[in-house]
């Protein structure tokens, strides 16, 4: 009776799963007939799962509580005021150094090797200046391969390690990056506020590394196995990434996220992922009217890496990295409208960090 009755729970799992396959093949092929849409869907290792399952397996980001604003706000002043200093001490050697030019316009020696100084000691830049044609992380090297968070609710962990691999090559100069372990995040940051599967947030996890004295391990170390287990502290090799300081992006700012996105590196965002869009995206640039974008609507973490403009769109883009596999999107990346008023809240949980 037991064998019989698990069965035709089988069966009935397997019934399930097809009519939910053909509910959503339908919705993508009525997708895709639509006139004006920018984008493509397709069928992918996702289709057989509800709108429920897909948004409790392989999200995972968790807005933060209201206390945690306020603490995030004050460390922005920090930032800001820091940054200000920094500005006038520029504006002080900018001043100093015209002086300087001015008495010595004809030493050309001179000349250059002031102006080189200036630049390359007044600059708080890690990446080039923003280009209107467009910008790309992947070109310089510094971004590793797309991962699968499977299911398991660790986006935050994947993109928040995505973003410290990218900041290490750049500060150490390297154009192989190193992996580094969601898994350790899942496993160990439960005391900095995330959850494991069940969710988190970048500035926990910014807290998890800095308790840590700033060291972070190898995915070779420490493998993603999608589920939570028991925190490892031996047998595993650890990077020191340095101190780590992070600054949030206000609500709606997308010019100051494209500038810092040049500037420090690749950058850690939330969005709202609930549209069939996200889903089933094969290909294109995703723009959906009435998207949400509010601070409590944010589902799922990724990492911003850059920016574009698709010419036969007539459509600038943000290009973001995504942790659902080479199988999903384009090769695993979304392309997401921008300029196109906070795009499912794609400045509303953006941070940027930096090493030192």
């Amino acid at each position: 009776m037991f064998y019989c009755k698990t069965k035709f729970s089988i069966l009935d799992e397997e019934k399930q799963r097809i009519q939910i396959f053909r509910d959503h093949l339908k919705s993508v092929l009525q997708s895709n007939l639509q006139e004006g849409i920018t984008f493509k869907l397709g069928m992918n290792h996702l289709s057989d799962l509800t709108k429920e399952e897909f948004l409790q397996f392989s999200t995972g980001l968790v807005p933060p509580t209201d206390s945690q604003v306020i603490n995030d706000n004050e460390n922005n002043q920090e930032s800001v005021g820091r940054r200000l200093t920094e500005l006038d001490d520029d504006q002080y050697e900018f001043t100093r150094l015209k002086r300087s030019l001015h008495r010595r316009r004809h030493k050309n020696e001179r000349f250059f090797a002031d102006w080189f100084w200036f630049n390359k000691n007044s600059s708080t830049t890690t990446g080039s200046t923003p280009n209107t044609n467009g910008f790309d992380w992947r070109t310089q090297k510094v971004v590793t391969s797309i991962k699968d968070q499977g299911q398991c609710g660790a986006c935050y962990a994947f993109a928040s390690v995505a973003v410290m691999e990218s900041l290490y090559a750049i500060k150490i100069k390297s154009q192989n990056p190193t992996d580094f372990s969601p898994q350790q995040l899942v496993d160990c940051s439960g005391s900095s506020g995330n959850n494991g599967c069940n969710g988190g947030l970048f500035q926990p996890s910014v807290k998890y590394f800095t308790g840590q004295g700033g060291k972070i391990a190898t995915l070779a170390s420490y493998p993603y196995t999608a589920k939570q287990g028991t925190c490892r502290t031996s047998g595993i090799n650890q990077v020191n990434l340095g101190t780590i300081q992070y600054t949030n992006i206000n609500q709606g700012d997308e010019k100051g996220l494209a500038d810092a996105l040049v500037k420090y590196g690749p950058m850690f965002i939330g969005l709202h992922v609930s549209d069939n869009a996200f889903m089933f995206y094969r290909s294109g640039v995703v723009k959906i009217n009435n998207c949400l974008n509010g601070r409590g609507d944010m589902q799922h973490a990724l990492t911003l890496v850059g920016y574009g403009y698709d010419n036969s769109l007539n459509l600038p883009y943000w290009i973001i990295k995504n942790s659902w596999g080479t199988n999903w999107g384009e090769s695993g990346y979304v392309r997401l409208a921008k300029d196109a008023g906070n795009m499912c809240g794609v400045t509303t949980l953006a941070s940027w960090a930096t090493l030192s």
